[in-house]
């Protein structure tokens, strides 16, 4: 289940799970839309963690774009 009462920020790092740390991969890419959205999903098979990260222009991580 998504957690959708979070959303992360995108940081210059790789996106890593926010409950156990292990590297996430995206399962949906909405980048290209207003909000510039990603969900991820954690790697980890005992964690699989899903969770929705951001971009924020006022984070100042805009150059990652």
């Amino acid at each position: 289940m998504i957690d959708f009462n979070n959303v992360f920020i995108y940081s210059d790092q790789p996106t890593t799970c926010k409950k156990c740390g292990a590297r996430t991969e995206i399962i949906l890419d909405l980048s290209h839309t207003l909000n510039k959205t990603e969900i991820h999903r954690c790697y980890d098979k005992k964690c699989i963690f899903e969770f929705v990260m951001q971009f924020d222009l006022d984070f100042k991580n805009y150059s990652l774009l």
